[in-house]
């Protein structure tokens, strides 16, 4: 009865599993019983009765179900099943622990380290990217046709359209930078991404934080459990800099006609666009891997000298690991709108330099 009132308040698919084990074992041990009781009668020899005594006899004493278990085969059933499913539990984490544990640590040592920094062979020195940048290019070559006798249209029917170009001058100046900038936009995409390795190699020497207890696994359950989290916070933010990386191959492709659309204003919401995502996709890793620098120090220097050190050294991998996938999102919109509206000015700027300078050229005083 008591078997029975300890599996109507388990989970079903728990007991499912421990009945199983529990049937297997008590068929082997009831296997091997009818041997041992042969062997210990034959060995018997008879014995006097004692001699009878005047006291009371004894009553015999019920055995008792915490110490005669199943049969009297088995120890306290429950103690044996939480043993048997906290076995089974911890070993199966443990494998899957440390698959993913090798796993990371084999993106971390390898050339195309893709979390604490962009690699060139897999951005602007791929040769794929390359392949798919030079025809993206020469599409973008042939956009300038168009892009020009839109513009010259702009220029005609300015008063009517509304566009921001008052005179021809100013829109020759935005194709000669348009088509520098077309041609040459590889180029500026390799020097942002140099300059964001630069900024990340400056910090130092950079790893996930608490990543030498996530190799050691040990026995019991909840430094297991906590490990086990620790490494798929470790696989979500493996996953989101892939995910990073592709972007940047797909903005260095794009980046010909993006810069493209610079050059009109009907356009020049795309090239905002563009210019706002590359930025962000670039150097947003930088702010993710000093978040990591500083919380791989912070769990150093916080952590007590105590034998639940690990466990907590664990909880703060965990927690600044949550943080650093979050990065992304909070400055989605801040450092890519800043540092791209900042673009557009200089690119302005510059527009107006030129076309001031061809007007002094072009007037009777330059002449004279």
């Amino acid at each position: 009865m008591a078997l029975v009132s300890f599996i109507s308040i388990k989970a079903f698919t728990r007991w499912v599993v421990l009945v199983m084990l529990a049937m297997t074992l008590v068929i082997a041990l009831l296997a091997t019983q009818p041997a041992s009781a042969a062997t210990s009668t034959s060995a018997a020899t008879p014995t006097a009765s004692p001699t009878p005594s005047l006291s009371a006899p004894k009553k015999p004493t019920a055995p008792s179900g915490g110490s005669g278990g199943i049969f009297g085969f088995l120890g306290d059933p429950r103690q044996w099943a939480a043993d048997v499913f906290d076995k089974i539990l911890s070993d199966f984490i443990g494998s899957l622990s440390q698959g993913l544990h090798d796993l990371i640590e084999s993106v971390l040592d390898s050339s195309l380290n893709f979390i604490t920094q962009t690699p060139a062979v897999g951005s602007y020195n791929d040769p794929t990217v390359q392949t798919l940048w030079n025809v993206m290019r020469l599409a973008a070559d042939g956009g300038l046709v168009l892009v020009t006798v839109w513009g010259g249209f702009n220029v005609m029917a300015r008063e009517h359209l509304h566009a921001p170009y008052h005179e021809a001058m100013e829109l020759v100046p935005r194709l000669i930078l348009g088509a520098l900038l077309v041609n040459t936009s590889l180029t500026w995409g390799r020097l942002a991404i140099d300059a964001n390795n630069a900024l990340c190699q400056a910090i130092g020497q950079t790893s996930l934080p608490a990543w030498g207890n996530a190799s050691h696994l040990t026995q019991i359950l909840v430094d297991i459990v906590a490990t086990f989290i620790y490494l798929i916070m470790g696989l979500l933010l493996l996953l989101q800099m892939l995910m990073r990386l592709a972007l940047v191959d797909v903005l260095l492709v794009a980046a010909p006609l993006g810069l493209l659309c610079w050059v009109l204003p009907q356009t020049q919401g795309w090239a905002r666009l563009w210019s706002h995502t590359f930025t962000a996709a670039v150097f947003t890793q930088f702010v993710q891997v000093l978040a990591l620098k500083l919380g791989g120090s912070l769990v150093v220097e916080l952590t007590p000298l105590a034998p639940a050190s690990a466990l907590l050294t664990l909880f703060l991998g965990i927690a600044v690991l949550a943080l650093t996938l979050k990065i992304p999102h909070l400055l989605r919109t801040h450092v890519g709108g800043g540092i791209g509206v900042a673009g557009l000015i200089v690119y302005r700027q510059a527009t107006h330099v030129i076309a001031d300078r061809s007007r002094r050229a072009n007037s009777p005083e330059g002449a004279a």
